[in-house]
């Protein structure tokens, strides 16, 4: 996480606007140019509480969804 091991509402921030990044409106990939917020967003979707908000794989975000 940005701060520590525990989400602060910083990191909260981070993800929600990344995955506004992400649907196809929008459409920003995460490549080599945005290494950092790339790491952080593979942390992000590691935790337990993301994995079980998003199991039904129904976000209607293919890069969420297909993980």
């Amino acid at each position: 996480m940005l701060g520590g091991d525990a989400p602060t509402f910083s990191d909260m921030t981070m993800a929600v606007a990344i995955a506004f990044s992400k649907f196809p409106v929008n459409a920003t990939p995460l490549d080599e140019r945005f290494e950092h917020i790339d790491a952080f967003w593979k942390r992000w979707q590691a935790r337990p509480s993301f994995q079980a908000a998003y199991a039904d794989r129904q976000s209607g975000v293919v890069e969420i969804d297909e993980r």
